[in-house]
């Protein structure tokens, strides 16, 4: 698949109607949030997100071994209905790194970024490394798909609700076992080449950033107007998948309404 085909798809799922935000992407087709919905498996997710965090609330916490260790031993729970896939690493998603594909979205991003914004905005590299680090202590691979969408809904219920999900650590851990949990059982990720899982995650990730980034200096500018159109903007590309952030609360259980 090519490069430039990919990166529109990511681009748009991501929000890239920020060209009337602020001036950072060029102009994509908002069709093609669509097209990577579907190359994902992820159209109707957000039936199955509810589905699959209740379950996961009736004696099924998330498994990382952080969280084991932070809650102690537990007794075995009760079986109900069918057994949850549990996986720490849910290595059907997982890719091996490549630097090769790194230096192509690399130079991609580059590209499609305008000279004021390359200026003042943070390098590709450093956007990576803020999704990497913020989500790491919660057990995320940073070699996983399904991570990377996971830690973009997290970075988009925070732009939306001016929040800050750390607060709730084992919500965090939810919403990655459920979202993972969701996207290897519809099983089209799964059949990705390593470097279209690589390209998909690395993009997501860079743009998350970028718009959290963005965020940020509306609220420290008090531009008011402006975070207001951001965070609509933000709301959409969830809304495509059936997730409306706006009415949802991140809680010890992941993603609730209220």
């Amino acid at each position: 698949m090519l490069i430039s085909k990919i990166y529109s798809r990511i681009a748009v799922i991501s929000l890239l109607s920020l060209a009337t935000a602020a001036p950072v992407w060029a102009e994509e087709n908002t069709g093609e949030i669509d097209s990577f919905n579907r190359n994902l498996g992820l159209e109707g997710m957000g039936t199955d997100l509810a589905s699959v965090e209740r379950q996961l609330e009736h004696g099924n916490p998330a498994n990382t071994a952080e969280t084991q260790n932070a809650e102690g031993p537990k007794k075995a729970p009760a079986q109900k209905k069918e057994p949850i896939h549990n996986s720490q690493s849910f290595s059907n998603l997982a890719f091996r790194y490549n630097p090769i594909v790194s230096n192509s979205a690399r130079a991609y991003y580059v590209s499609h970024i305008n000279a004021q914004a390359l200026a003042t905005m943070p390098t590709y590299d450093a956007l990576i490394n803020r999704f990497d680090q913020r989500f790491a202590e919660y057990g995320f691979s940073k070699h996983n798909l399904g991570d990377t969408v996971a830690g973009y809904l997290i970075i988009c219920w925070e732009i939306i609700h001016d929040a800050d999900a750390s607060n709730s650590p084992q919500g965090i851990r939810r919403v990655r076992e459920a979202v993972c949990q969701i996207i290897e059982q519809r099983g089209k990720a799964t059949k990705f080449s390593d470097e279209q899982k690589q390209k998909y995650s690395e993009l997501v990730k860079s743009i998350s950033e970028l718009v959290a980034e963005q965020s940020r200096r509306y609220l420290s500018a008090n531009n008011q107007a402006a975070e207001a159109q951001l965070k609509n903007q933000v709301a959409q590309a969830p809304l495509k998948l059936g997730i409306d952030l706006r009415r949802l609360r991140l809680t010890e259980h992941g993603f609730i309404n209220g």
